[in-house]
This record gives structure tokens, sequence and C-alpha cells, in this order.
């Protein structure tokens, strides 16, 4: 006797099926629910990544990321504690239930979306090879015999790493504070870094007249949350999507960057 002709056969398989449908649906829920109840919600930052995370001068948790978190969670109605994570440990963090979400200039790449899920874009900057202006450096390959500096897990390491240009040796710092002291430490000749964190260096040494060398690729960061949670990715594309349009989140990035948002791409 086939399936088809015992209704009781058929029925156990639809409630089966609804039972698995139902539970998935519960999974997807789980985060937003979870920050709910516990009345926290639990947000991944590095703190040593300014102008996104640093601590201020009262070493109270500071910058633009954690501006969005601190938004984040007044909107949910909730409070807020800061899980400090480095670049390497941001996925990792979120993906063993340690964080709800990544709110850490987590760069869109297709590899890191294997992982996890991005929200809309918050923001955009450009990733960029920088050195002192005597160092003779007009393309990637002149960094053929030079020491680059690099922060440990970041999408220039990635590039770099990627060019394979031969003779170049890849120097790995904990985060990029350390990598730009190594550069005015004269440690290594170049380093891989961003827009915003090079014109901060030549404010603060501007004898040492370091410049951008080359250009490496425009950064789009977004938050990442837990594959499958589609009811939190849509209610913090929400967030993102009203705070774009009453000018908040693009009040905070010129506070901390010190140049206006750039507009972002459609995600």
């Amino acid at each position: 006797m086939n399936a088809a002709s015992h209704p009781r056969c058929w029925r156990s398989v639809l409630g089966a099926f609804a039972f698995f449908a139902l539970s998935i649906a519960g999974a997807h829920a789980q985060t937003f629910d979870a920050i709910q109840k516990r009345g926290k919600l639990l947000a991944a930052i590095n703190l040593a990544a300014p102008p996104f995370g640093t601590t201020d001068s009262q070493m109270e948790p500071a910058g633009y990321d954690v501006d969005m978190a601190k938004l984040l969670a007044k909107d949910l109605g909730v409070s807020l504690e800061i899980v400090p994570v480095t670049n390497e440990s941001r996925i990792p963090t979120l993906l063993t239930g340690k964080a709800d979400v990544i709110i850490s200039v987590l760069q869109i790449t297709p590899e890191r979306a294997k992982s996890v899920m991005f929200s809309s874009p918050y923001g955009m900057h450009q990733s960029l090879v920088f050195a002192p202006a005597e160092t003779k450096i007009a393309s990637l390959a002149d960094l053929s015999g030079k020491r680059v500096g690099v922060a440990r897990g970041s999408v220039y390491s990635n590039i770099l790493a990627q060019a394979a240009i031969p003779g170049m040796q890849i120097i790995q710092f904990g985060d990029d504070s350390a990598t730009l002291n190594a550069l005015v430490a004269g440690q290594v000749d170049a380093v891989g870094t961003v827009t915003f964190l090079a014109n901060e260096l030549k404010k603060r040494y501007p004898d040492r007249h370091f410049e951008q060398k080359v250009a490496l690729q425009d950064n789009i960061y977004a938050m990442g949350v837990r594959r499958g949670d589609f009811d939190f990715l849509r209610w913090l594309n929400t967030f993102i999507f009203v705070h774009h349009h009453d000018g908040e989140i693009a009040r905070s990035y010129e506070k901390w960057m010190g140049e206006p948002l750039r507009n972002l791409p459609t995600f």
C-alpha cells in the first residue's frame, strides 16, 4: 500500500513538515526574542579600533560603532553590554553565542557571508597602502622587498596577501593602533590601513610626511548576525533605514570620521 492510498500517512508527513517549519521559524526568531527576554543587547565591538571603537578619557567605550550599538539598544528598549573582540575574534564570538550582533567595521565579503548574514551597510571608507613620503611606492609591485604591516584579520591584510608580491614581507599586528605605531617606530616600511586612520596619523605627526601610496578598495561595512537569524536581520535593516533617513547615522559618522558619510550602495 502506498502513501497516496493511506490518509493517515499523509497526515503524519504533513504534521512532521509543519513541526519542522515551525522549528525553523522559532530558531530564526530566537536571537530577537532572547534579547527582549534578557533585557540586554550583547554587541561585539573592537575597542582597539578608533574611531570605530575606543575608550574615552573616563575609560568608557566610545566611537562610531559604540554610538550605533547604543542607539540600537535604545530602540530595542534594552540595556547594552559591549563584548570586546579583535578583528579575528569577531565572527567566532558571534557564532559561539557570546554576542547577538557584530557592530565592528565588518566589511561585506562573500567569504564572510559563508558564516554570517550582513545587514544593510551603515558606512564606507577606502583602504590603502600608507608610508613615509620618501619611501618609493607607486604600485603594489613596489612593495617587493618591503616590510608591510597590517592588522590581523583585516580586509587589507587579505588583499595584500592575495596580491602575492614576491619579496614582500607581511607583518601582522593585533589591531590598527599597533600597526600604525609600528610604522611610526620604523618597524615596517609601509602599512595597509584606511583613509581616516591615515589622516589622523598625518595630523599627529606632521613632520614625518606620511602619505597615501596606493588605493586598494572601498570598504563597505555592515552589522553581522548568525545565519538564519532573519527576524533580527529584518529589525536591524529597519533600524538602519530609519536612522539613515533621520540623519542620526550621518551625524555620528561625521563626528567620528571628520568627513561626510558617502552615499552607500544598496545591498
